[in-house]
C-alpha cells in the first residue's frame, strides 16, 4: 500500500512548476483626465494628501489666422477618492505646481496663484504679470517666481518678479521686486530668499542665461552670483541653496551657495533636471546627452556616492518611505497616413538611496512629468492624460520574479526526491 503523499509536498511541487505566486500589482488604479481635449496634454502637477489626490492636465491652445498666432495656456485641475472617484474638477490653466494647505490647497497657475477649498471652488487668487512659473510656502506665506522674455529684432529680453503673498481667507500681496532677468525658481533659506533666473526644467530657450539672487524677508535685493546658464532647479541644504544648470541638452554643473551669497561648491556634472535634497545627500537626475542620469553627490564636499544611468532622460525625483523615486522618459513622433503624432515612452524606477541600486520599476508608464507622495502611495503624472497611483511598498518588491535557473533546478531535484520516498 502507497502512503500518502504530505500535502506540503504538494504544494511546494505545485508551486516550483507553475511559478510562484506573483505580488499584487503595485498599481492600485489608473486614471485619466482633460477627457475629450483635442490638445497634446501633460500632467505637470499632482499632489497626494490623506484622503484625496490631486491631478492637473495641461495643455496649449493654439489658434491661427492670416496675420496672428495667439497661444493659450490652458488646464483643468481634477481631485479624486483614493479608491479612484472623481469628486470635482475645474477650470485651473496651465499648472505648474500644486501644494495643499488647511481645508483646500494652492495651485500656481501660468496667470496665478488660486487658492481652491475643499469642493474645488476658486475662493481667491492672485494675479502676476509674467508666467508663474514656481512658488514655496514658508510661515504664512506664499513666495512666488513668475518671468518671461521679449524678442526685439532678435535681441532677447528679460522680465520677472518675486512676489510675497500673505495667506488668509483672501490672498493679499505684501511686496513685489522686479527684476531684468527671467525668475523661474524661489526657495527660503536661513535668513534669505533664494531666487533663479534661466529655463526651469520642463522647458528650452534659444539664449543661454542665468543668475542666483538673494532677496532678504521684507523685499530688498542683497546680492547676485552670475551663473551664465540656465537654473533647471533649486532646493536648499542646511540653509543653503543648492542649484543644478543645464545647456547644449548635455552639460551643466552643480552650485552650492551660501546665504550671504559665496559660491562654496561649483562641480562639473550633466544637464540637470530635478534635485532632491535629503540629510547630507543631493539627488540629482537628467541627461548627459547619451543616457539618463543620476547621481548622489555628498554635501558639502561634492564627492559622488554613486551614479546611475537609464535609458531616459530623468525627470523627476521624489523621495518617500525610505527610497527614491526616478521619473524618466522622453517623447517620440512617429508618421501614419501622412500625420504626424507625438506621443511619449518612459518608466518610473524605486531606487535605494544607499548605493542607487534599483529595487522595483513600474515599466511603460510614458514619459513621468511629476510626483507626488505621501508615506507608502505616490501618484505619477505622465506627458498625456494618464495618471497611476501606486503603493511603494508593492512597487519595490517589482523585481523579485519566481524562482527560476539553476535554484529550480536543485529545489525539483530535491522535492521529487523526497515524493519518491512517500511513494
Amino acid at each position: 500500500m502507497k502512503r500518502s503523499v504530505p500535502v506540503i509536498l504538494v504544494v511546494l511541487v505545485s508551486s516550483l512548476l507553475l511559478g510562484s505566486v506573483s505580488a499584487s500589482s503595485p498599481v492600485l488604479w489608473k486614471g485619466t483626465v482633460c477627457e475629450g481635449v483635442k490638445y497634446q496634454k501633460s500632467i505637470e502637477a499632482v499632489a497626494l494628501t490623506n484622503g484625496t489626490i490631486y491631478v492637473a492636465c495641461s495643455y496649449r491652445q493654439v489658434l491661427r489666422s492670416s496675420e496672428l498666432v495667439e497661444v493659450y495656456y490652458l488646464g483643468k485641475l481634477s481631485a479624486f477618492s483614493t479608491n479612484g472617484t472623481r469628486l470635482w474638477q475645474n477650470s485651473s490653466g496651465y499648472t505648474v505646481k500644486i501644494v495643499p494647505i488647511n481645508n483646500g490647497l494652492l495651485v500656481g497657475s501660468f496667470g496665478a496663484l488660486l487658492k481652491f477649498d475643499d469642493k474645488g471652488r476658486i475662493v481667491s487668487l492672485y494675479n502676476v504679470i509674467n508666467k508663474l512659473y514656481d512658488f514655496v510656502v514658508s510661515d504664512g506665506v506664499a513666495y512666488i517666481a513668475d518671468g518671461d522674455f521679449f524678442l526685439y529684432n532678435d535681441t532677447p529680453a528679460y522680465k520677472g518678479h518675486v512676489y510675497a503673498v500673505r495667506l488668509g481667507e483672501n490672498l493679499t500681496g505684501i511686496w513685489n521686486l522686479t527684476f531684468n532677468d527671467m525668475i523661474t525658481r524661489v526657495r527660503v533659506g536661513k535668513n534669505v530668499i533664494y531666487a533663479s533666473s534661466g529655463f526651469p526644467s520642463g522647458y528650452v530657450g534659444k539664449f543661454q542665461f542665468g543668475s542666483l539672487y538673494g532677496i532678504s524677508f521684507n523685499g530688498r535685493l542683497l546680492w547676485n552670483v552670475s551663473i551664465g546658464h540656465w537654473v533647471r532647479d533649486l532646493e536648499t541644504w542646511d540653509g543653503n541653496a543648492v542649484l543644478g544648470t543645464g545647456w547644449n541638452n548635455s552639460m551643466g554643473r552643480l552650485y552650492v551657495v551660501s546665504p550671504s551669497g559665496k559660491v562654496l561648491l561649483n562641480e562639473s556634472l550633466f544637464y540637470v533636471e530635478d534635485i532632491a535634497v535629503i540629510n547630507n545627500t543631493a539627488y540629482i537626475g537628467g541627461y548627459d546627452g547619451k543616457n539618463g542620469t543620476l547621481v548622489a553627490v555628498e554635501l558639502p564636499s561634492g564627492k559622488t556616492l554613486w551614479k546611475r544611468e537609464f535609458p531616459y532622460r530623468v525627470k523627476t525625483l521624489a523621495y518617500t518611505d525610505g527610497v527614491l523615486l526616478a521619473g524618466t522618459g522622453r517623447f517620440q513622433s512617429k508618421t501614419e497616413n501622412g500625420t504626424a503624432y507625438v506621443y511619449s515612452v518612459g518608466n518610473l524606477y524605486v531606487i535605494d538611496p544607499k548605493n542607487g541600486k534599483t529595487l522595483g520599476v513600474l515599466p511603460n508608464t510614458g514619459y513621468v512629468r511629476s510626483i507626488g507622495v505621501k508615506g507608502n502611495e505616490a501618484v505619477i503624472g505622465t506627458a498625456s492624460s494618464t495618471f497611476y497611483v501606486i503603493n511603494v511598498d508593492a512597487l519595490k518588491g517589482s523585481k523579485k520574479g519566481s524562482i527560476c535557473g539553476p535554484g529550480l533546478v536543485v529545489l525539483l531535484a530535491v522535492a521529487l526526491l523526497l515524493l519518491r520516498r512517500f511513494t
